[in-house]
């Protein structure tokens, strides 16, 4: 009876991880602010001296987008390099924004937040 209830529980855990977009190698990031309707998920990060890209998937209830953002870890900046709705290979880097310094409390702020740490 205990191995049906903890093979049920297994299920059912499975089961909402698949619901809500986490799949392996996913991360989701902390938010520090709870009325975002938004998750976000890193899904690749490398490092270059003290530069972070960073991969995140954006999961609403009905959409998934593709972000790609650059991290300055000592300046507490952030920079958004390109963004997709089909895939984060099909992101183009071309023209990225400004480097901005986050408001607290802001996903960019939560961002540089978990990728800094």
């Amino acid at each position: 009876m205990k191995i049906q209830k903890f093979f049920g529980m297994i299920a059912a855990l499975t089961l909402a991880v698949n619901c809500f977009g986490a799949s392996r190698g996913e991360v989701e990031v902390p938010r520090t602010v709870q009325k975002d309707i938004y998750k976000y998920y890193i899904i690749e990060e490398s490092k270059k001296t003290t530069l972070f890209n960073v991969t995140l998937k954006r999961l609403s209830y009905d959409t998934t987008l593709y972000i790609k953002v650059e991290v300055n870890c000592p300046s507490r900046v952030i920079r958004e390099l390109g963004n997709s709705i089909k895939s984060a290979k099909a992101i183009s880097t071309d023209t990225p924004k400004p480097w901005v310094k986050p408001v607290i409390g802001s996903i960019q702020s939560d961002i540089i937040t978990y990728v800094c740490r």
